[in-house]
């Protein structure tokens, strides 16, 4: 549920629940791995786990795009209180902020060569999951890191994200929904076009 009564909603409207944090996924992954010392045992492992890797990059991805989305939805809501902030008073510290943001967009062309080099896969990277991040550091840094984030009118948003008129809210909010409930975050690309006018 991520509107907890009437004027106040959540800060997480429900993302967390299918998402990790890539750094420490991929680099617990890697370090397995790395504990085999002849080339076809490693080879063998990441073919393995390259599906859950790539599901862990697109849901990264998906987090992202889905905490721009509800951003963009929640400027529309004039005024309501944000609950469940857990960066709420926090001290905020620019480089730890978007650590793990300059660390997800650096992974594409550690993936793509190692895809290669593993599989010999060619991995696209899509230039348009590199600039979704790129906008969620942006976001980040423009709301300090969210320590001060209280209510939907402390939110600031990049440049080229838009708040979306009333009715196109609705899409964006019934698409969060089915996502939550589907744990398809990368589909929030569907409706990303709304609101994103780079």
């Amino acid at each position: 549920m991520t509107e907890t009564k009437e004027k106040t909603f959540l800060f997480d409207p429900g993302y967390a629940q299918h998402t990790t944090i890539l750094s420490l996924n991929v680099e617990y992954i890697y370090a397995g791995i790395d504990q085999f010392k002849n080339f076809g045992q490693r080879k063998m492992q990441f073919k393995m786990l390259y599906p859950r890797i790539l599901k862990m990059v697109d849901n990264n991805v998906g987090f992202c795009l889905g905490s721009l989305l509800w951003a963009a939805y929640l400027k529309t809501q004039k005024d309501a209180q944000i609950e469940g902030n857990p960066c709420l008073d926090g001290t905020y510290n620019k480089e730890e902020t978007v650590e793990e943001a300059d660390y997800s967009i650096n992974y594409f062309s550690q993936l793509q060569k190692d895809a290669k080099y593993y599989l010999g896969l060619n991995y696209e990277i899509n230039p348009l999951h590199i600039r979704i991040i790129e906008l969620y550091k942006e976001f980040l840094t423009l709301n300090c890191g969210f320590v001060s984030t209280r209510t939907t009118n402390d939110i600031v948003l990049p440049k080229e994200i838009t708040v979306p008129s009333d009715s196109d809210a609705q899409t964006i909010y019934n698409k969060i929904q089915e996502v939550i409930n589907s744990g398809n975050l990368l589909e929030l690309t569907e409706v990303f076009n709304i609101v994103y006018k780079g």
